[in-house]
């Protein structure tokens, strides 16, 4: 059995509907979620003048493998209507993979852990919610000190839901 994160994120149209969405989509697969994080309203990463995003976590245990669960999140994401646009554009939703278990991949289509997410606040702070003392393979640091060196004045992070 495969424990992994996935990050999820929604900037356009219904985006609480989106994320939601997007759980019950994955609830209809052959995954178990085990754990979700609260749903947080962010600033924009990489092109500031598009919607604010609502971003989450969810931590999942599935017999699927990282490529298998790829699949499965660009089928759900399209399922959902994303369209395809510009890298850190506008998004319908967005599911990344953020770690699977402890194992390091770097193959053409997937790199875990997500080689962004710790640096990333819209990341980190929702992932601490729900597995602060996960250690990143690679960092060999705990979720919850990642999330604690984002400087204050950069977090940009309000809770408003739950998924």
């Amino acid at each position: 059995m495969n424990k992994m994160a996935l990050a999820l994120g929604s900037n356009l149209g219904d985006r609480l509907g989106n994320l939601r969405k997007a759980m019950r989509l994955l609830r209809l697969s052959d995954v178990r979620i085990t754990s979700t994080s609260d749903i947080f309203e962010t600033e924009p990463c990489g092109k500031p003048d598009q919607p604010r995003f609502l971003n989450a976590c969810a931590i999942i245990e599935t017999e699927k493998e990282g490529e298998e669960i790829l699949a499965l999140l660009k089928d759900i994401e399209k399922q959902i209507g994303r369209q395809e646009r510009e890298k850190w554009g506008p998004r319908e939703i967005d599911i990344d993979i953020i770690f699977i278990d402890q194992k390091i991949i770097d193959s053409e289509m997937l790199q875990v852990p997500h080689p962004e997410m710790h640096k990333r606040d819209f990341v980190l702070k929702p992932l601490a919610q729900v597995v602060p003392d996960w250690i990143h393979p690679v960092l060999k640091r705990s979720v919850h000190e990642l999330a604690s060196e984002i400087p204050e004045k950069d977090v940009t992070i309000v809770r408003i839901a739950r998924l």
